[in-house]
């Protein structure tokens, strides 16, 4: 470790530190989890099989063998063979150690996953960006061909046993990868050829893989020039069976799916909360496609993120997987406390730490002595589950889907899964308390800060699989486009945020209108009117009494006045009047969440530019729903693009959220909640700048991500780039469920 004896004060970490308190509505990798996988670490020896799952709202814990829980007493073998071959390579388990950077993490754990490899005669992934010098030396590794190349040649190329096509993440489908330039220090540099303390973002997608013809030319050519196996790493989307059967036809050796909640470095975190779905869905989806296109044999399926234990590998490969990545599980077996500080560099464990002088390293013979531990252990529970369920090998056990009984697998889930299983009771699909979570919190801190795109580090704490689900859109997923449809660069290329509402006499730069909270002073309300015009958005003063005449273009509001934007109209102050289209400004009609919103205002639709869903205001249903049914019904009527439909939802907590709410059919959001959360009277102008500018870079992230340029004629309405998690969801919104084909 010649790079790290360099450095000035560098302080060992030779000892586990105190894991976090956090249970598993907070984190995945919850404190007893942590424990249990330190504990393996610590003695290498199995603990139980059969778990009974704790998250009632993650699939896969909903998934069972039908067996009780065995506690082990650490002293049991087994007599199964878990050797299997991942694309022509033998190995002795079916585990392939996940693709984690030399930048990412601090260089010591990089070398301990590839000698760990070699000495259990598995493989691992080196991730993106060249490769470490000590890493190079081994040879059971997969090198990455990432979308930037960083420190990618033909002699690391030749390194390893072979190839990694990275098209797509878990942690952020659609977009490329990010080491923050504050990880970028001398040794990083040097190794990814890039300069020192500037961010390394890969493009999102590779600029010569537009199609999959494009792809069959990258996988030949790297065949020619290493002889080595070549696999296609993609995320866990929409598509992902059509991804992975064109992948498939186009001579790939294998296909790495990385599920939603897989760990990262960094990314933002509305992609990694927003966008994606789970391992589960994606890998029974794959397997069955690739099974009907008589192409299941052609290629091995590693299926990634989220593997906790034994136990959720044998179920993921009895939906189909050939073999489990094991990632974030490796790093808690050395030392991870789960801090989530990976991005700054100050990991307090000294796995993800900035190389630099005054770093804190995690000391190499703990971790491989700890890795080493974890995955014998692992192997050993693997082991006994196929024992106990009359297995031979590991091999017997892939696609075996009728081993495995469900809970609350209802409705399309069955079809996707093939799995039956009985409710009790159904999960309630809202549950109560606040949507600002600590992590929230911390995140419309940020927004109000930075002014930009807010980065965080390992997997998903959202809904519904951690946090559980308060809301109907905390069901929902966005799409991430890969190869088929690829994905645009909002760091290098213009995404068009704007909108045009009532027929283009209110244009907006964004579909976001400020909604002031009632607490404002006259001066905030004077400063959020200019920067409303300053940032050519609107604001909705419904209620608030006198404001001034100043930059009355950009007002909405109950009252018209000369220059007014629009005005604001409440249906109950309405009592029957027939004729409101007296006024030379845009009108819209204030209305609760409704079935049917179209017919409450089905007197006046000649006579106003739209509707605004308040949830402010008593409704009988969701506003989610409201906003669907009045998209459809417009739609339906023929006059969606005469009628705005404008939402206010005041949990509205993220960009995410914003474009869920716009794919589900709003043309614009009103933004209250997360403005009163992270905006107050100290530099209170900046801060709702910042918080506006954030919110509209992370929309554009999110809909790059997607594949789309333009807002306004690409994403209003259109639900095909939405999926549920929960069948139920589908009736009340009209989305698929995830894994639907």
């Amino acid at each position: 470790m010649h790079y790290v004896e360099r450095l000035d004060n560098i302080r060992i970490i030779n000892s586990f530190l105190k894991i976090l308190n956090k249970d598993y509505t907070r984190d995945f990798w919850s404190s007893s989890v942590v424990e249990e996988i330190r504990q393996m670490a610590v003695t290498g020896k199995p603990i139980r099989i059969f778990r009974r799952g704790v998250r009632a709202y993650r699939i896969l814990d909903r998934l069972s063998f039908g067996k009780d829980e065995i506690i082990l007493n650490g002293d049991e073998t087994h007599s199964s063979d878990l050797t299997t071959t991942i694309s022509g390579i033998e190995v002795a388990a079916p585990i392939y150690i996940g693709d984690m950077s030399f930048g990412s993490l601090s260089g010591v754990p990089n070398v301990v996953v590839a000698e760990v490899a070699d000495e259990l005669n598995l493989v691992a992934g080196t991730g993106e960006g060249g490769l470490h010098p000590d890493v190079a030396k081994h040879r059971r590794i997969f090198v990455q061909w990432a979308s930037a190349r960083f420190g990618v040649d033909i002699d690391v190329l030749m390194r390893g046993l072979g190839i990694v096509i990275k098209i797509g993440q878990g942690a952020k489908p659609g977009i490329g990868g990010h080491l923050p330039g504050s990880k970028v220090t001398g040794v990083i540099s040097m190794v990814r050829r890039i300069p020192i303390g500037v961010d390394a973002l890969s493009p999102a997608p590779h600029h010569d893989i537009y199609s999959i013809e494009d792809l069959k030319q990258r996988i030949d050519a790297l065949k020619e020039a290493t002889g080595k196996p070549v696999l296609v790493k993609i995320a866990a989307t929409n598509y992902a069976p059509y991804i992975a059967v064109g992948i498939a036809r186009m001579g790939a050796d294998g296909v790495i799916i990385d599920g939603h909640g897989a760990g990262t470095g960094a990314a933002p975190q509305v992609v990694k909360d927003n966008v994606g779905v789970p391992i589960e869905l994606a890998i029974a989806s794959v397997d069955k496609m690739l099974r009907r296109e008589g192409l299941r044999d052609e290629v091995t399926v590693i299926a990634s993120g989220r593997v906790s234990s034994a136990d959720d590998a044998a179920k993921i490969m009895a939906l189909g997987a050939d073999a489990v990545a094991l990632g974030t599980s490796v790093l808690n077996s050395m030392g991870c406390i789960m801090a989530r500080t990976c991005h700054t560099g100050n990991c307090p464990a000294g796995i993800t730490s900035r190389l630099a002088d005054g770093s804190v390293v995690v000391d190499h013979d703990l971790a491989k002595r700890a890795v080493m531990n974890y995955l014998k252990a692992f192997q050993v529970e693997l082991g006994l589950i196929l024992d106990n369920l009359g297995l031979r090998s590991v091999r017997e056990l892939v696609g075996r889907r009728d081993l495995l009984k469900g809970h609350c697998i209802t409705g399309e889930l069955t079809k996707i899964l093939d799995v039956e299983g009985e409710c009790t009771g159904e999960l309630p699909l809202r549950n109560s308390g606040s949507v600002w979570t600590p992590d929230y919190s911390i995140y419309a801190s940020q927004l109000a800060k930075k002014g930009d795109v807010v980065i965080s580090s390992m997997g998903s704490t959202g809904p519904p699989e951690v946090e559980p689900p308060k809301r109907l859109i905390d069901w929902l997923r966005l799409d991430g486009a890969q190869v088929t449809k690829p994905s645009i660069d909002p760091y290098r290329e213009d995404i068009d945020m704007s909108v045009y509402l009532a027929g283009g006499r209110l244009q907006l730069s964004a579909p976001l209108i400020i909604r002031p909270l009632t607490t404002w002073s006259p001066e905030q309300i004077e400063k959020a009117k200019f920067v409303a015009h300053l940032m050519d958005l609107a604001i909705d003063l419904y209620g608030f009494s006198n404001p001034s005449s100043k930059h009355s273009s950009r007002v909405m509001w109950n009252k018209w006045v000369n220059g007014i934007g629009a005005l604001v109209l409440d249906l109950r102050d309405l009592n029957g009047v027939k004729t409101i289209y007296e006024y030379d400004s845009p009108i819209y009609i204030r209305l609760p969440p409704l079935l049917n919103p179209i017919k409450a205002v089905e007197p006046y639709l000649n006579q106003i530019s739209g509707i605004i869903i308040d949830d402010a205001l008593n409704g009988e249903v969701d506003p989610e729903v409201s906003v669907v049914n009045a998209d459809l019904e417009l739609r339906r009527r023929g006059i969606r693009y005469s009628v705005d439909v404008i939402i206010h939802m005041t949990s509205l907590r993220s960009s995410g959220d914003a474009v869920k709410l716009a794919a589900l059919g709003a043309d614009a959001v009103e933004v209250s909640s997360i403005i009163g959360k992270a905006v107050t009277a100290d530099g209170f102008e900046d801060k709702l700048i910042n918080i506006i500018n954030g919110l509209r870079r992370e929309m554009a992230q999110l809909l790059g991500a997607a594949g789309v340029y333009t807002y306004y004629s690409t994403i209003v309405g259109n639900r095909e780039l939405l999926r549920t998690l929960d069948p139920r969801v589908k009736e009340l919104l009209k989305v698929k469920v995830a894994g639907e084909w």
